[in-house]
C-alpha cells in the first residue's frame, strides 16, 4: 500500500487549468500556474497532493519527501522513475528528442509566393511555396453598347451578399462601365483588360470567386474563373494550411498546437535539424532564421521508487529527489 512521509511542499501556489483529475502526478510550475506535464521525461517541479477544479485555485505541491504517485507503466522498487507524457510515474530511461519549432497563433497574413527555405536534417535546401489568385470574371460585351444609364448589374464577390451596380449617366464605352462598377462595388477591382471589363477579387485563394448575377443591363460575362492556389485565403492563412504546404514541400512533420502549429524533424537526436535558412514567410508565421538541434537524451528523472507498482495507474510511494538527467 503507498504511504507518504517527510513531505516538503512549495508554498503560494495557484493551477493554471482544471487539475482535479490530476492529484498524485508530476506537475510544473509555469508563467500561468501549476500544470499537468505532457512531456515524456520532461522536467518536473513536484507531485500534486490535492484537486484543483480551476485555475486559480490553490495547488500543493510536495517538491521532496515520500509522495504517492500513479504509476504509468510497471515499476520495480528501487528503480529511478521519470513522468511519462500524462504526468504518471515511469523507469527513467534515456528520451532522445527531435528539433522543434514553434510558430506564432493563427491565422497569418501571407502574400502569393511567400517561401520558407529550409533544410531538414541536413538533407538540403528545401523550399516551401504558398502560392495564391484571385478569381476573375471577364465579359463578352461588344462596345460601344446601348446607353445603360439607370440599368443595374448584380456581383457577389468571394461568396458574400450579391451587390447591385446601377449605372448614372451616359455608359456606352468599357471604361464607363468600368469605371462605376469599381467605385461601386467592396471587395473587387474593376478594369478594362484588351477592351474587355474585368472584375477581379480583392482577395487570393481557392475562396476568391467573382460571381455576376441578373441584373437589368446589357452586358454579357464568360463563366468566372475561380481563384486558385495553396490556401482558401493568402490573407488568412490556417495553421491546417501551413501543415499542409511544409509537409508537402518538405521532409519536416508539423503538428497542430491549440491555434498554432510547430515543426518537427523526422529524425531524433543529435542528427535532427531544422536549419531556417530565409524566406518572406518566417516572420509573419512567428519563425526566424536560426537553427534548431535534437538531444541524444533529454530524459530527466525526480526521485526513486520505494515499492513496486502495477502496468499503470496504481499509486505507488517515491522518494522524490532534485530532478536529475538520465
Amino acid at each position: 500500500m503507498a504511504y507518504e512521509g517527510n513531505k516538503s511542499c512549495i508554498p503560494g501556489l495557484a493551477a493554471g487549468a482544471d487539475l482535479s483529475s490530476d492529484q498524485f502526478k508530476f506537475v510544473k510550475i509555469t508563467a500561468s500556474g501549476v500544470i499537468k506535464n505532457v512531456t515524456n521525461g520532461g522536467v518536473c517541479d513536484g507531485v500534486l497532493q490535492d484537486k484543483p477544479d480551476a485555475a486559480g485555485r490553490a495547488a500543493t505541491v510536495q517538491d521532496a519527501g515520500v509522495s504517492k504517485v500513479y504509476s504509468g507503466a510497471a515499476v520495480a522498487k528501487g528503480e529511478l522513475v521519470m513522468s511519462d507524457a500524462n504526468g504518471k510515474a515511469v523507469v527513467a530511461t534515456p528520451v532522445a528528442s527531435c528539433a522543434t519549432k514553434a510558430g506564432a497563433v493563427g491565422t497569418y497574413d501571407l502574400v502569393a509566393g511567400t517561401t520558407i527555405v529550409v533544410d531538414v536534417d541536413n538533407a538540403g535546401d528545401a523550399t516551401v511555396t504558398w502560392d495564391a489568385a484571385a478569381g476573375t470574371c471577364t465579359d463578352t460585351t461588344t462596345y460601344p453598347v446601348a446607353d445603360q444609364d439607370g440599368l443595374t448589374e448584380k456581383v457577389t464577390i468571394d461568396g458574400g451578399v450579391e451587390q447591385t451596380v446601377t449605372f448614372s449617366g451616359a455608359h456606352t464605352t468599357a471604361a464607363q462601365i468600368a469605371a462605376s462598377m469599381h467605385a461601386q462595388l467592396l471587395g473587387c477591382s474593376v478594369a478594362v483588360l484588351s477592351t474587355h471589363v474585368v472584375s477581379t477579387s480583392d482577395t487570393k485563394g481557392t475562396g476568391s470567386t467573382v460571381a455576376i448575377g441578373t441584373g437589368t443591363c446589357a452586358l454579357t460575362w464568360n463563366a468566372p474563373a475561380a481563384g486558385t492556389g495553396d490556401v482558401h485565403d493568402i490573407d488568412a492563412v490556417t495553421p491546417t494550411e501551413v501543415k499542409t504546404r511544409i509537409e508537402a514541400d518538405s521532409t519536416a512533420n508539423v503538428n497542430l498546437v491549440g491555434s498554432g502549429f510547430e515543426i518537427v524533424s523526422p529524425k531524433t537526436g543529435a542528427a535532427s535539424e531544422l536549419d531556417f535558412k530565409s524566406g518572406t514567410a518566417l516572420t509573419p508565421l512567428g519563425l526566424s532564421v536560426e537553427v534548431k538541434v535534437g538531444q541524444d537524451s533529454d530524459s530527466h528523472y525526480r526521485g526513486r521508487a520505494l515499492d513496486a507498482a502495477g502496468a499503470g495507474n496504481v499509486l505507488f510511494s517515491v522518494n522524490l529527489a532534485p530532478t536529475g538527467k538520465v
